[in-house]
């Protein structure tokens, strides 16, 4: 079957035409397109999509090129602009009341209006929708760091009690002891990243006896908090410096580089884990231990990488 491709028209509904004409025109800056008699007006939003803002009182009487349709109440619409700032000047330039503006967990922020016919009109800047995996090598990192600490731990609950604690003279000693690390990690630099207003949470690593499932569900939590953290340093500029305090020292990084820290940080401890689980000689699980690169990672998401 042919899949969807994009959305092409956007449907709104106003009883003044002429109104909303003006509004798109001058305060949005779209370009009108011919009308269609007294039934509505359509607005050229790219080069492949457009808005028409139909009077419902006209389209919901048959007709006998199109089917009937119609709403009433206030609808919805949202444009996609490269920032807010020079939108906020236009729009007060031309009277328009911003209704409200929203930052979103992702990054994004949106800014709200109203059209003369009450619709809500969102023009988002930024991130707002995770609607499909980012190719770009930060958000590469952010998922391959926490699948492949998420498949070590699933493999773990396979283990004993005491093969999930057992010590070894390898990094923090065991297994739960390295894999509380590396989500505590996780955890505790999405903090420094959105700092410094936002407060520096307690470590996770305080003895707490935790099961591999526990870890599990933190560790799903912190990965969706990082990437909000990394959508926010993104609209910040990787390029910010930040002062950061590491065992009592005070450092400064860019936000770029903690963000490649705490997605590299993983990888040495993984390692770790690895040996640990070989040494373990556990049939089935030492003898089978999984291929944690980057391109296993987008090869098991369905994205298979050319093999030469």
């Amino acid at each position: 079957m042919a899949a969807i491709t994009q959305v092409y028209e956007t449907i709104l509904y106003a009883p003044d035409l002429d109104a909303v004409e003006r509004f798109y025109v001058d305060a949005l800056g779209l370009v009108a397109l011919p009308r269609m008699g007294d039934r509505g007006v359509a607005f050229r939003v790219t080069g492949e999509s457009v808005l028409i803002v139909f009077d419902a009182s006209k389209t919901v009487a048959p007709h006998e090129s199109v089917p009937s349709h119609g709403a009433t109440g206030e609808g919805h619409v949202a444009f996609t602009v490269p920032d807010l700032d020079s939108w906020r000047t236009r729009l007060r330039e031309r009277g328009v009341a911003i209704e409200r503006e929203v930052e979103w967990p992702l990054g994004g922020r949106s800014l709200y209006v109203r059209d003369p016919a009450r619709n809500s009109v969102e023009l988002v800047a930024g991130k707002v929708w995770a609607i499909s995996p980012s190719e770009e090598p930060l958000d590469l990192l952010l998922r391959h760091d926490a699948w492949a600490t998420r498949r070590l731990l699933d493999l773990c609950t396979r283990l004993s009690d005491e093969q999930w604690h057992r010590r070894f003279d390898i990094g923090p000693g065991s297994l739960h002891d390295t894999l509380t690390h590396v989500v505590g990690a996780m955890i505790r630099w999405a903090d420094r990243i959105d700092g410094p207003d936002r407060p520096l949470r307690p470590s996770i690593e305080d003895g707490t006896n935790r099961t591999p499932a526990d870890l599990r569900a933190m560790l799903d939590r912190a990965a969706a908090d990082l990437a909000a953290s990394a959508a926010r340093a993104r609209s910040r500029g990787l390029s910010t410096p930040l002062d950061v305090t590491l065992g009592g020292e005070p450092y400064r990084f860019t936000l770029g580089a903690m963000l490649v820290h705490v997605t590299t940080h993983g990888t040495h401890h993984r390692a770790q884990c690895l040996n640990m689980l070989r040494r373990l000689a556990a049939p089935g699980i030492s003898d089978a231990l999984p291929d944690l690169d980057v391109l296993e990672c987008e090869w098991t998401r369905g994205t298979p990488p050319a093999r030469s």
